[in-house]
């Protein structure tokens, strides 16, 4: 089939990319601010404010990618367009009176929206007591998860190489205008799943409060020493298999949910859940920073089955071989590609179309331990380090487990309404008692 032309100086936008544009055009629309994430660090030590804001300046200087925005080519793919003079990252001091009024101000600027199309990177640093916490913003259209992580870890050899490093841009990514006819089969692939997951009745959803998902995210989280954590890793091998991690605390989360549900009375629909998988091959490196490497599974889970751990386990492996077998990760990174030309307004409606406007019950990642935290930042050791997400709305629920430097947390973000306060304390309890705590 015919070959669309396209520039071989472009980045363009992969399908998966798109995607994520679209969750970030979807969550604006319901909240203010889009679909980013926090990455906190706490540091030992009080890095010197003057010498971090000289040095990010420098940093960002050779990365005019974060200065950047999407733009349509003339073969209507989306391409991301560098911008035509230099452009510097957010960066504020707080100086708290105790570290407890550290979690007040994460969340205050988690759901603070970037201040311009361009900006998609923030650091701030905080000082309460002795020691300080750096928290990095992230625009998830120009970063996932790990990307993120892997970009910190140059940051931190750039500071500890002086300024010298020689900062690498990815290659120019091809508009993938050609094979359609691999791309159209993989679509009917997708759709078919897409079928399956919603065949008898939308996805069981909590309800959205317009008006108070407006407010922002809320935040909570359960985290554990190294020999707990260890422990529960142990435990996911014994009960789930070898690295069974992910669907082992999938289903921890989805009995924690689902007594949320049960507590309200929401007996319609099975839970639908998409997962993120990263998709680089091991070893990522420079190239793979920015922008989005992932896929997703998707997972249908009977409620009626839920409180039988064992069966919903065996249920949700079966699941993931199956959608190894059948290659729907593959699938929708090449079916992927086809939404690209349609506005993001147009596969926001498509997406919520497919799956009765609930989109998903809830979202779940586990994001293991690739060892791409760096252990010091700005010259101090990290003590410790996690994630906070905004989760696109709908769903605006989402569980995220990270295993990181030999510790596991799992950390709960929700739309504001959606759980009360004893709910979220539900959800946590859940997940204790299940892990041992």
């Amino acid at each position: 089939m015919v070959s669309l032309p396209y520039s071989n100086k472009k980045h363009y936008l992969t399908g998966i990319d798109w995607i994520l544009h679209s969750f970030d055009f979807m969550t604006k629309r319901a909240t203010g601010a889009g679909n980013t994430f926090q990455i906190v660090m706490r540091l030992e030590g009080q890095p010197a404010e003057s010498e971090v804001r000289d040095w990010l300046d420098v940093c960002v200087g050779k990365c005019p990618l974060l200065g950047g925005r999407t733009r349509r080519d003339f073969n209507l793919a989306p391409y991301w367009q560098l911008p035509s003079q230099g452009w510097r990252a957010g960066f504020e001091v707080h100086h708290l009176h105790a570290e407890r009024e550290i979690d007040s101000l994460l969340e205050k600027e988690i759901n603070t929206p970037f201040g311009s199309e361009r900006e998609h990177l923030a650091f701030r640093l905080i000082h309460a007591g002795k020691n300080s916490h750096a928290a990095v913003k992230f625009d998830h259209r120009l970063f996932d998860a790990h990307g993120a992580e892997m970009f910190l870890s140059m940051l931190q050899r750039d500071w500890e190489e002086g300024g010298t490093t020689n900062w690498e841009m990815p290659p120019c990514e091809p508009a993938h205008l050609s094979e359609w006819q691999g791309k159209f089969e993989a679509g009917r692939q997708v759709n078919r799943a897409l079928l399956r997951l919603t065949e008898n009745a939308a996805p069981r959803a909590l309800p959205l409060d317009p008006g108070a998902a407006a407010e922002g995210f809320g935040f909570a989280e359960i985290s554990f020493g190294e020999q707990q954590s260890q422990e529960i890793i142990e435990r996911a091998e014994r009960e789930a298999g070898y690295l069974m991690a992910m669907p082992y605390t999938l289903a921890l989360a989805t009995q924690a949910f689902h007594q949320v549900f049960v507590n309200r009375g929401i007996d319609t629909g099975d839970y639908i859940v998409p997962v993120t998988m990263d998709t680089r091959l091991p070893g990522g490196h420079h190239q793979q920073v920015f922008f989005n490497h992932v896929s997703l599974l998707l997972f249908r889970i009977s409620a009626r089955g839920v409180n039988d751990f064992a069966a919903l386990l065996e249920s949700i492996k079966e699941q993931m071989y199956h959608q190894a077998r059948e290659g729907l990760v593959r699938h929708i990174l090449d079916a992927s590609h086809l939404m690209r030309i349609v506005p993001l307004s147009v596969v926001s409606h498509l997406l919520k179309l497919y799956l009765k406007n609930s989109l998903a019950s809830f979202a779940f990642s586990f994001l293991g331990d690739g060892g791409q935290m760096p252990t010091r930042f700005m010259g101090k050791r990290i003590s410790r380090s996690y994630h906070m997400a905004r989760v696109p709305v709908p769903p605006g629920l989402g569980l995220f487990f990270h295993h990181s430097r030999g510790r596991l947390s799992a950390h709960l973000s929700y739309a504001r309404g959606l759980l009360a306060e004893a709910e979220v304390d539900t959800v946590l309890g859940g997940l204790k008692s299940r892990l041992g705590r």
